[in-house]
């Protein structure tokens, strides 16, 4: 893998990870209501888990849909959804609403999971593919294949473990939320956007 594969993945892991809908405010949550630190790390990894299985399953979708339709065509379908996840979050773009949980562990990786793949992350990292220089879904479906998207799944996930359990230790351990509730950036808004930067570097690329 390329150093400038590397970064884009990590990078697009750490992106991920600052998105407060993709949970480090639960993680944040979950650790008030337990007053306890303990529960960031446990948050976390339920959280990673689930992000991963998103990205990957969907990585691992679009590399059945390029054995059954042409190249060309699995582009445009990554392109159109991109524009599609793009367009639904700029337009939904709202401050997010904090509210008791009390969930385990197990269902927050379900959760995870549904949030990731509302948010189009893999989709993210299916561009990567294109803008790292890589033909788009080259391979037939077997662990070679697999491993074309497994390995920048892993590396992705390791970026956004990192992002979110350094933001939720801040945010709590400073106590930030009232700040941050005050001070908010609309993260909707520049999720929306990279989406369709994404989509427009697949076409270009």
């Amino acid at each position: 893998m390329s150093i400038e594969a590397l970064s884009y993945y990590l990078g697009l892991g750490f992106f991920h990870g600052l998105n407060p809908a993709m949970g480090w405010l639960f993680a944040v949550a979950l650790a008030l209501q337990h007053n306890s630190l303990r529960w960031i790390g446990r948050a976390v990894i339920a959280l990673g888990v689930g992000h991963f299985l998103s990205v990957f399953c969907l990585c691992a979708v679009f590399i059945l849909l390029g054995r059954t339709l042409p190249q060309l065509w699995v582009k445009g379908l990554c392109v159109s959804a991109l524009f599609g996840f793009g367009g639904y979050w700029l337009f939904r773009a709202r401050h997010p609403r904090w509210v008791g949980m009390n969930v385990g562990l197990a269902e927050l990786v379900g959760w995870s999971f549904l949030m990731a793949s509302a948010h189009g992350a893999g989709l993210m990292l299916v561009a990567g593919s294109s803008l790292c220089g890589k033909s788009f879904l080259p391979l037939p479906v077997q662990w070679d294949s697999l491993k074309l998207f497994f390995y920048p799944s892993v590396i992705h996930s390791i970026g956004y473990f990192f992002t979110v359990s350094i933001l939720a230790t801040l945010v709590f351990r400073a106590d930030l939320l009232g700040l941050l509730y005050r001070k908010w950036i609309n993260f909707d808004i520049l999720w929306a956007i990279s989406l369709f930067l994404a989509g427009i570097g697949t076409i270009l690329a």
